[in-house]
């Protein structure tokens, strides 16, 4: 691990939160690390997850994290139950650490073979530590101290009691050639991403069902279908995304975050 002052640049932080950019509170956690460790580098990956949304969370983390500097820290902060009985983590695995709320959010990292997980459980007491921002007062100072090189065995103890996972990733096959997803996202442009991974459909034709609403075939760019008509696109997250070209899905629609989506292969 990289320390203040070596030759080696500092691994990367990269954040990952529902906090927005209207408030005070990103610009909170980065104003603590560079506190403690002045020569930190920030990735700012996004800060507009959907509130409270942590399936949303974990899926852009899953989406992403191929995308990423590595090794790098991690810091997930989407946590509608801070404060709680919910658990601190920090996971290592792949040379990576990954730092959050035990309430789901890091499952992809959890659910690989070589995680090591501990509870956070050693930084700050009731006078120093917010109970409702424990971004700023426990998972940032627990990030600077790795930058500072020391042990990640310092920071807690390892589990005894095994984290919690999403159980749902999404996304279900519902009989042959036919697939049910929802919107887990819903990106600047008003497409709207879904869970499904592109390479279940294995490049066949299929058309989509937006809670009940046609909403077109399978394309491969938006400009393959007409200025302001619908279509189904596999996206740059590697999903399927009911989209209009040069248009708005979700305002057409009227449909974001959750929606239900049915694809089912063309016949004949």
């Amino acid at each position: 691990m990289p320390v203040f002052g070596s030759s080696s640049p500092p691994l990367p932080v990269i954040l990952l939160t529902d906090f927005g950019v209207a408030d005070p509170f990103v610009g909170q956690v980065k104003g603590v690390l560079m506190r403690l460790f002045p020569k930190v580098r920030f990735v700012d990956l996004f800060h507009d997850i959907p509130p409270f949304a942590i399936k949303s969370g974990a899926w852009m983390l899953e989406r992403c994290l191929p995308h990423m500097p590595s090794p790098a820290i991690w810091l997930g902060i989407v946590d509608p139950g801070v404060g709680g009985g919910r658990r601190g983590l920090v996971v290592q695995s792949g040379g990576s650490y990954f730092i959050g709320p035990d309430n789901g959010l890091l499952t992809p990292i959890l659910n690989r073979h070589d995680a090591r997980v501990l509870s956070l459980d050693t930084l700050g007491d009731a006078e120093t530590v917010s109970p409702t921002f424990h971004g700023r007062d426990l998972f940032a100072p627990a990030a600077a101290h790795l930058l500072q090189g020391r042990s990640v065995s310092d920071l807690g103890t390892p589990l005894i009691d095994p984290p919690m996972l999403l159980a749902d990733p999404g996304w279900r096959k519902a009989g042959h050639g036919a697939w049910g997803t929802e919107v887990l996202f819903v990106d600047h442009y008003g497409n709207l991403v879904t869970a499904l991974p592109g390479e279940e459909l294995r490049k066949r034709p299929v058309k989509g069902w937006l809670d009940g609403i046609p909403c077109g075939g399978i394309v491969t760019t938006f400009a393959s279908v007409p200025v302001g008509a619908p279509a189904l696109v596999v996206g740059g997250f590697g999903t399927v995304e009911v989209v209009v070209n040069q248009g708005n899905a979700a305002n057409h629609f009227k449909r974001g975050l959750g929606a239900e989506v049915m694809i089912r292969v063309e016949e004949g």
